[in-house]
C-alpha cells in the first residue's frame, strides 16, 4: 500500500482531492449516509463521516448528490458499438461506466489472435479500464459456419498471456462442451490451468445437461433468464449476468427476495449504437430494473462490487480505503444519469460531457483488408431446383419481427426454368468473406411489405457478408457495395444504394467517434424503414440471423442450421413438376 495513504487518513498528509457534502452508497452494507471522500494518487484513502479538518490540494463540493462506484460492465463486447475503443470510452464514460470485461469474440473470428492484441493495444492508455477475455468459441459453431479463425487451447494460453487478458470469454458451444467435445473441454481445461474465470453461454440447457456444461469450470452466464432459470444457474454455484431484454418485474420481484445476492449483476452484452445514443449504456439497464422494481441498493451492487469480484479485479468496485477512485456523483439513484465521474481519481467527465481528451491507436492496415471476397455476379443468388417448371416446398426462417428468436416453417415457392423464384418470401445469402468461397441461400417469412435489400459485414459471430433482399438485383448491387467499401452496413430500393456506413476496420469498426457516427446511423435506420422491414429493431435482425448459437434456426455460409439439434437442414423439401 502507498504509505501516502494511510498517512492522509489519519489526517497526516494531504489529500490530492477531498469530495465533501455527498451522501455515500455503500454496496458493501447496502447503505447510505452522509460522508466525505479523500483521494490519494488516484486511491481512496478516507471514506467516512464528514470531515473538515484533513487538508486537500483539491476540493469537489458534492452538493449533496450521491456517491456511488463507478459502474462496471461484466460482460460486454466492445465491437457492438461500431467504433474504436477510445470512441467508445468517450461515449460511455459520461454515462457512468468506468470498467468493462469485454469478450473479443467479434474480432476474433475475423482476425483471430491478432485481432484481441490490436484491441489489448487500442484499450492500454484509456480512463475507462477494459479488461478483455480470451475468445473461446471461434467459430461459434464448428462445423456449421466459415470463421476467419479456429482457435484452439493453445491459441487461448496465448491470448491468455497478453496484457489485459483476464479470463476465458463466454463458451457458446454449450452442447459440445455437455456431450464431452474433446476441443471444448481442452479450452477449458487450458483457462483452468491459467487459474482465470470461464464465462459461459447456455441459453437452452436445464437438469444434467446443464451440470455437465458447468462441470468444466464454467461458472457464469448471460443468456436467457427467468426466475426458474436464475435459481437453478445459482444453486448450481454459477454467477447471474442479466440483460436488459430478459428484465421483467417477476425476475426483478425475485432478485429482490434472494438469499444470495452477491452472485448476481447487471450486463449489456451487446448495445448497437443506436440504442446506445438513445438509452444508455449500462445506466440504461439499471434504470430499467429500478423501474420494474429491483431494489435501488440492490441495483448497485450488482453493478459495482458483485461485478468486480466475480472477475477477480479486487482493488474496484466499492468506495473504501484502498480501492481505486472510480466514482460517480448522481443527484438521483433511480434516473442514473451522472453529473460527476471520476476515474482513478480525477475527473473524466461532468454533465454528460468528457473532460478530458483521450488519444486515439491507429490500426495496422491488415486491419483494413479482411474482404476477402471478390465481386458477386447474379449467379450468386440464384436457387437452382432439379425440376424445370412447377414448385418447391421449401423449408423457411420464420422472424418474430422484435426479437433474434425465429422458428422453422415450411412453404411453396414457384420453380420457373429450373429456378426458385421468392414467391411471397424474402431472401437471405450468406457468404464467406474470409477467403474459402462457401455460401448459401434461404427465404425468410413473415416479410411482408419488405423491398429492396439490406447486407452487413457485422454479422454475428463469423462475420460473413449477409444479405437480405426482396429481389436478386438489389441483392447484388447491396453485396458488392459492401466489398468495395471494404465492409459496414447498407441499404439499397429499386436499384438506388440509400445509405452505406463503411466499417473498415475488420468490417466492424470505424474511426468516426459518437457525434459522427450517430447522425449517419440515423440515416441508415431512415433507409431501412424505407424498404419495410418488418421488425423493430434492425441491427438486431441483421446481425443476428446468421448467429449458429442462436435459437432456434439460422442460415451461415455452409446453410440451414437447426441451432438447437445441431444439425443441417436441406433448403428444399420437396418438388412438384407441373
Amino acid at each position: 500500500m502507498n504509505a501516502k495513504i494511510g498517512l492522509a487518513s489519519r489526517g497526516l498528509h494531504p489529500f490530492d482531492l477531498l469530495i465533501t457534502n455527498i451522501r455515500l452508497v455503500n454496496v458493501m452494507t447496502l447503505e447510505i449516509y452522509e460522508a466525505s471522500i479523500g483521494i490519494v494518487d488516484g486511491d481512496i484513502a478516507y471514506a467516512g463521516p464528514p470531515i473538515s479538518e484533513h487538508r486537500a490540494k483539491e476540493t469537489l463540493d458534492g452538493g449533496g448528490m450521491y456517491a456511488a462506484p463507478g459502474f462496471i460492465d461484466s460482460h460486454m463486447h466492445l465491437e457492438s458499438s461500431m467504433m474504436t475503443p477510445a470512441h467508445f470510452a468517450q461515449a460511455i464514460l459520461p454515462l457512468g461506466t468506468t470498467s468493462v470485461c469485454a469478450d473479443p469474440h467479434e474480432i476474433a473470428n475475423v482476425l483471430g489472435e491478432e485481432g484481441v492484441a490490436l484491441l489489448s493495444l487500442a484499450c492500454e492508455k484509456l480512463p475507462l479500464t477494459v479488461h478483455l477475455m480470451a475468445p473461446s468459441t471461434v467459430p461459434s459453431a464448428p462445423g456449421f459456419e466459415t470463421s476467419g479463425a479456429d482457435v484452439d487451447a493453445e491459441a487461448v494460453r496465448r491470448m491468455l498471456a497478453l496484457p489485459g487478458v483476464l479470463g476465458l470469454g463466454e463458451v457458446m458451444d454449450f452442447n459440445g462442451v455437455a456431450a464431452g467435445d474433446d476441443r471444448m473441454l481442452a479450452i477449458c481445461r487450458a483457462a483452468r490451468e491459467a487459474g482465470v474465470p470461464l464465462d459461459g453461454h447456455v441459453p437452452a440447457l436445464h437438469g444434467a445437461d446443464l451440470q455437465a456444461f458447468a462441470a468444466p469450470g464454467i461458472d457464469c452466464d448471460h443468456t436467457y433468464m427467468d426466475p426458474e432459470t436464475v435459481l437453478e444457474k445459482l444453486r448450481l454455484g454459477m454467477c447471474v449476468q442479466i440483460q436488459e431484454r430478459f428484465l421483467t418485474r417477476e425476475l426483478m420481484e425475485t432478485l429482490n427476495r434472494l438469499n444470495v445476492q452477491n452472485r448476481v449483476m447487471l450486463v449489456t452484452d451487446d448495445v448497437p449504437l443506436t440504442r446506445l445514443c438513445a438509452e444508455g449504456h449500462l445506466n440504461s439497464v439499471m434504470r430499467k430494473a429500478m423501474a420494474l422494481g429491483l431494489r435501488p441498493l440492490l441495483c448497485y451492487r450488482y453493478v459495482t462490487i458483485n461485478a468486480a469480484d466475480r472477475l477477480r479485479q479486487y482493488s474496484v468496485g466499492a468506495i473504501a480505503p484502498g480501492r481505486r477512485a472510480d466514482i460517480v456523483l448522481l443527484p438521483d439513484l433511480l434516473d442514473v444519469q451522472p453529473s460527476v465521474v471520476l476515474c482513478a481519481g480525477r475527473v473524466v467527465a461532468r454533465n454528460g460531457h468528457m473532460a478530458v481528451d483521450i488519444p486515439q491507436t491507429r490500426f495496422p492496415d491488415s486491419a483494413y483488408r479482411t474482404m476477402r471476397l471478390s465481386p458477386l455476379t447474379p449467379s450468386d443468388f440464384t436457387i437452382r431446383a432439379s425440376i424445370q417448371e412447377g414448385r418447391a416446398r421449401v423449408r423457411l426462417i420464420a422472424q418474430d419481427g422484435k426479437t433474434s428468436r425465429t422458428v422453422l416453417e415450411q412453404g411453396d415457392v414457384p420453380v420457373r426454368g429450373g429456378v426458385l423464384q421468392n414467391g411471397p418470401y424474402a431472401k437471405m445469402a450468406v457468404f464467406c468473406r474470409h477467403g474459402q468461397g462457401s455460401r448459401s441461400l434461404g427465404f425468410l417469412s413473415h416479410m411482408e411489405g419488405f423491398r429492396g435489400a439490406l447486407g452487413t459485414t457485422y454479422a454475428h459471430d463469423c462475420h460473413n457478408l449477409t444479405v437480405y433482399g426482396s429481389n436478386d438485383a438489389d441483392m447484388l448491387l447491396c453485396a458488392n457495395a459492401l466489398i468495395e467499401a471494404g465492409g459496414g452496413v447498407c441499404a439499397v430500393k429499386d436499384g438506388q444504394v440509400l445509405c452505406l456506413i463503411p466499417l473498415p476496420i475488420a468490417g466492424l469498426l470505424c474511426e468516426e467517434d459518437l457525434p459522427t457516427l450517430a447522425p449517419r446511423l440515423q440515416a441508415f435506420l431512415s433507409a431501412v424503414r424505407q424498404t419495410g422491414l418488418p421488425h423493430e429493431e434492425a441491427l438486431t435482425f441483421m446481425t443476428l440471423m446468421p448467429l449458429a448459437v442462436s435459437p432456434c434456426v439460422k442460415l451461415t455460409d455452409k446453410g440451414l442450421v437447426d441451432v438447437l439439434k445441431k444439425e443441417m437442414l436441406p433448403l428444399i423439401v420437396s418438388e412438384e413438376e407441373m
